[in-house]
């Protein structure tokens, strides 16, 4: 895709639209047609991941937890790799004003029944000041993930990461707009547009889609080859200016390509943009349903 076509996707995806490929896609346009849903009824991974119970303990406010202060946090940590792979090791710095540890929980966000996270692990009396690590199991789902950080006197901030499956070629790919070069993000540790792939990711699961994770600099770096996937999706947050030249040539390997607009992504069912919803599913469907060129492997 050039330069000026892919500006036109991403003003037509911040207007509302849907942009598919350079296509865009309205309400009216798909209301005589009808829907494919053959590659999300599967018995994929995401869909066995999504079947498991889910636990909303890791919010501000569960329990006695309470958030920090935003000019000085109580709490902070971000990852040493904004993404890993099973068998590789998250690595996590942490560092506080007030405490000498902390409690370290592990969470992978999706759907779960409407839940909308996942607790995989716990780790109490974490020190404070050095790197905690742990070696990502093949059974952590590739998503997006969070390591909840709380002090003993209930101060919670965040962590973010991505877990990708490099040799799984599911059906989609997402691209989650996360990077931890510059140390932690500010607040509770969410970077800008957090909530836009999290609630696209939500819906892809709840949908049913076979899909991987991968961050821009996944990309960037080669650990992950767009051309492997039916389709590559980029949330409202992802796919701006700020690419390198580099990323972009690599999502032009991909097969076809989804921009999920902002208010698509963040907007919850029942509102008056599900016919945008309703739009993208159609077209994600016939893309999934056409014939694949070359085997993936």
């Amino acid at each position: 895709m050039s330069e000026m076509s892919r500006r036109t996707v991403l003003r037509a995806a911040g207007a509302g639209a849907v942009v598919i490929a350079g296509v865009q896609w309205t309400a009216a346009g798909v209301a005589e047609a009808r829907p494919l849903t053959a590659h999300r009824t599967g018995d994929n991974p995401v869909v066995r991941e999504n079947r498991a119970p889910g636990s909303d303990a890791w919010g501000v406010g569960h329990g006695e937890s309470r958030g920090v202060d935003p000019k000085r946090p109580e709490i902070q940590g971000y990852a040493a790799a904004a993404s890993v792979a099973p068998g590789e090791t998250l690595g996590l710095h942490l560092s506080s004003r007030t405490a000498r540890s902390c409690t370290v929980e592990i969470y992978r966000l999706g759907h779960y029944d409407g839940v909308r996270a996942r607790h995989l692990l716990t780790a109490t009396d974490v020190p404070v000041g050095r790197a905690w690590r742990v070696t990502v199991p093949d059974t952590w789902v590739s998503g997006i993930f969070l390591a909840v950080l709380t002090t003993g006197d209930g101060h919670r901030a965040y962590a973010p990461f991505v877990v990708r499956e490099p040799a799984r070629p599911s059906d989609l790919l997402v691209v989650v707009s996360l990077s931890t070069a510059h140390g932690p993000y500010a607040g509770l540790g969410m970077p800008e547009g957090f909530g836009t792939d999290t609630s696209a990711s939500r819906w892809l699961e709840e949908a049913g889609y076979d899909v991987t994770y991968a961050t821009e600099q996944d990309l960037h770096e080669g650990r992950v080859d767009p051309a492997r996937y039916t389709a590559v999706v980029l949330p409202g947050a992802a796919g701006d200016t700020r690419w390198s030249r580099k990323t972009r040539a690599v999502v032009d390997r991909a097969p076809e390509r989804a921009v999920l607009p902002r208010p698509f992504a963040l907007s919850e069912p029942g509102r008056a943009d599900d016919e945008v919803r309703r739009a993208a599913a159609e077209r994600l469907d016939r893309i999934l349903a056409a014939p694949v060129s070359t085997p993936r492997s």
